[in-house]
This record gives C-alpha cells, sequence and structure tokens, in this order.
C-alpha cells in the first residue's frame, strides 16, 4: 500500500472481520485482519484464521469462501484474542460498517473472558456519506468504485482491510473542511 500522510501522527488500526453468519450472538469469527497504519504509513499487519466451533452457514461461505475445512486446525478465539489485542493497542479502529465488525469482535473477546474494545473508531460509510452525500449504497464494493480504489482479495479480511484503508485515506483529504483534529476527525467518522 502506497505511504499515506496521516493528521496529527494519528495511529489507526483498520480491521475487519469474517464470520459464520450475521448473528455475532450466535455466530463466530471464522478469520480477522488488521493493518496498523503510523503516521500514515504501512507498520504491521494481523491476520489470523479462527476455529469457530461451528460450522460456516452457507450463506457466509458462499460471500466469503472459507470453509469448514480451512479452519479445522485453526486456533479458536480465546488464543488468538491476546495477540490481536496487542496489535490493536493504542490505536484508533477503522473500520467499513465498524458496527458489525466491533459487534463480533466484542462478543468474541467477552467470551475469552476478556473486556469489549475500548478503542474509538471510525466508521468509512459515514465518512464516505459527508464526503459524497446522497449515493444509493455505500458499501466496500460501490465506495472502492466510487475512489477508483483497486480491490483484490474481496470478502476476506486482509483485502477488505487494503480497499478500506485506502477509502478512509481519501475521505480524510476529501473532507470539506479538513479536519482540525484527531478528534474532529473521530466526530466526523461515527454513525
Amino acid at each position: 500500500m502506497p505511504p499515506m500522510r496521516a493528521p496529527w501522527g494519528a495511529v489507526f488500526s483498520v480491521v475487519d472481520v469474517e464470520t459464520t453468519g450475521l448473528d455475532p450472538e450466535q455466530d463466530r469469527i471464522c478469520e480477522v485482519g488488521a493493518l496498523r497504519l503510523v503516521g500514515g504509513r504501512e507498520e504491521g499487519r494481523y491476520h489470523a484464521l479462527v476455529r469457530p466451533d461451528r460450522p460456516v452457514s452457507e450463506d457466509a461461505r458462499a460471500t466469503h469462501g472459507i470453509t469448514d475445512d480451512m479452519l479445522r486446525d485453526a486456533p479458536p478465539f480465546g488464543l488468538v484474542a491476546p495477540a490481536l489485542r496487542r496489535f490493536l493497542a493504542g490505536s484508533i479502529l477503522v473500520a467499513q460498517n465498524a458496527a458489525f465488525d466491533l459487534a463480533f469482535l466484542n462478543a468474541e473477546f467477552r467470551r475469552a473472558g476478556m473486556s469489549a474494545l475500548a478503542l474509538p473508531a471510525i466508521d468509512t460509510i459515514a465518512l464516505a456519506r459527508r464526503v459524497r452525500p446522497g449515493l444509493p449504497t455505500y458499501n466496500l464494493d460501490s465506495l472502492a468504485r466510487l475512489f477508483a480504489v483497486p480491490v483484490t482479495d474481496r470478502h476476506r479480511s486482509l483485502g477488505d482491510c487494503e480497499a478500506t484503508a485506502r477509502i478512509f485515506w481519501k475521505c480524510v483529504q476529501a473532507l470539506d473542511p479538513p479536519p482540525r483534529s484527531t478528534e474532529d476527525l473521530l466526530r466526523r467518522g461515527r454513525r
């Protein structure tokens, strides 16, 4: 990913999860990815397949292509949770439809006996609505086309993180007036 000049030296973690279904109380994470952006440059990647201990639904499998066989030898979330928390620590989370990803992450952290994430979050949908109001849809594919962002490995955690990071930065650059501070950016990036 090309370097991006981040506002105010903020640290962002772009996150994405793939799941066994759509309900964070019933379904589970089967893949998690994150990109850590420090000073606008990618400083690290986190990725893990996660054994959900339940079958991946047919609809989910059709979307992301992750099969039960692919997850058979993966660690459960409780084993990846400490490393993921360390990776995300001290950052501002960025996600496409952040409420979905955070609901799943926090449900998994609770099941692992850990507290919910206490990190601020920015939703790229909220930013895109401020930059380009009135679009018929703000899904990742539509925003990638709108901002001419290449997408590889769609519906896989790291591929979606890469696209989301580029969309996020294009939205930050297009905000009018430009954000005055990290707090201003956070305010504009909430749904």
